[in-house]
């Protein structure tokens, strides 16, 4: 009998109190889709050897108990003899899927578990089948994976895990970090295997509209900073602090880049590891990282960013202890784990010398936002970029009667 995710889910119970876009886009897939067609995937799926089934088994999906996330609804998909998959399902309709975003979200994941799976120990669903087709008679882009065993928690590492267990929890999060240092290319971008997911590997770029894609970890951070400045100064258009804080955020990418890593070599980075996206066992145990449709080759200082090392600023610093501790002691494990490569590597900067710094603080507040916070992580940033001898004030004299370029 494999794993059977489900008995952690509540369904609609997993909902709030109040409708919200979010649960109407879910419960359009619950309502919509052809689920009798996805049943038949399934079946057909198991036949050439995904958990081959004798020809009686029968399939089931039942849309009354699921989970969902920010783009997607898991169903379980529950067959006779007592195997279980995982329906994970788009929000977007497909005719919306064919735009290349979302389609190619769902090809560049396949792609990259594919890649992790065979270059790497780090526990992935297999994918058993996918569709982004516009002849997708289900009605919404879906792939049907492996349920991994295990399930996520209900908050930060460092404040949700028992502190006997945090040690081990540490050493595992950092041998993942290791793996994706390691898993390295010349070359920025996404992952992709072909339409069907079964060609050679390939670096395809993030945005194939771009006029020039980037070639170094300087162009990767300026592109990112240019197109989140450019979101936030639309509803801001004129306003001297949030010029100002474009500006600075603008700067920081001096404090950001290590200079021994600008052309790379660019590991892969899932871009959202944190708690919502790393399954445990009872014994806190890592058994599943998912949702990879973010991931991408990314420059060495953006893969030591994560929720589960930043601290926050509203609390005080016996509060945030426990994060500061359990990144200490990732930082620890990574470095030993780094220790065997660095007599040969022709790098003199590792992942564990950036995780935790000052320069790595920068990076999460550059990076890992949204263009509405840009004012709020600007304050925090020059903090750490000039110390308490400029005041915010001063730096709105200087960057605020300035052009934003």
């Amino acid at each position: 009998m494999s794993y059977r995710a489900s008995n952690h889910w509540n369904g609609f119970g997993d909902q709030g109190p109040g409708p919200s876009p979010l649960d109407q886009q879910g419960l359009n897939v619950l309502t919509i889709a052809n689920f009798q067609y996805l049943q038949g995937v399934a079946l057909r799926a198991r036949q050439p050897g995904a958990e081959p089934c004798s020809p009686d088994v029968r399939c089931t999906i039942d849309p009354k108990k699921f989970t969902y996330g920010s783009h997607h609804v898991v169903i379980e998909v529950t067959f006779s003899d007592q195997v279980y998959w995982l329906a994970r399902i788009r929000h977007s309709p497909i005719e919306d899927a064919q735009s290349g975003g979302p389609a190619m979200d769902i090809l560049s994941e396949i792609a990259t578990m594919k890649t992790l799976k065979s270059h790497t120990k780090i526990p992935v669903p297999c994918v058993f089948a996918f569709s982004t087709s516009s002849g997708n008679e289900f009605g919404f882009p879906y792939t049907l994976t492996e349920a991994l065993p295990g399930q996520t928690l209900g908050g930060s590492l460092a404040k949700t895990i028992p502190p006997h267990f945090r040690p081990k929890v540490a050493s595992q999060f950092a041998e993942i970090l290791f793996q994706l240092e390691n898993l390295s290319f010349d070359t920025l971008g996404r992952i992709y295997c072909g339409q069907n997911c079964d060609q050679s590997l390939e670096i395809i770029p993030v945005d194939p509209e771009a006029r020039r894609q980037p070639s170094t970890s300087l162009e990767w951070f300026y592109n990112e900073r240019q197109q989140e400045n450019r979101l936030a100064m639309a509803q801001h258009v004129g306003d001297k602090q949030w010029i100002s804080a474009c500006w600075i955020l603008k700067a920081a990418i001096s404090h950001i880049i290590a200079e021994d890593r600008v052309y790379g070599p660019f590991p892969l980075c899932h871009l959202d590891l944190h708690y919502g996206n790393i399954l445990f066992d009872q014994e806190y145990n890592i058994t599943g990282i998912v949702d990879w449709d973010q991931a991408q080759i990314v420059p060495l200082e953006r893969l030591a960013v994560s929720p589960e090392f930043i601290t926050f600023p509203g609390l005080s610093p016996e509060e945030n202890q426990d994060i500061i501790d359990f990144r200490k002691v990732v930082a620890a494990h990574l470095r030993e784990l780094e220790s065997p490569i660095r007599t040969y590597s022709e790098n003199d900067i590792f992942l564990s010398d950036i995780l935790g710094t000052k320069a790595a603080e920068i990076t999460h507040r550059c990076t890992y936002s949204f263009p509405h916070r840009a004012l709020f992580d600007a304050r925090l940033v020059s903090a750490l970029m000039y110390g308490p001898g400029i005041s915010w004030e001063q730096l709105v004299d200087a960057y605020g009667q300035m052009e934003l370029s």
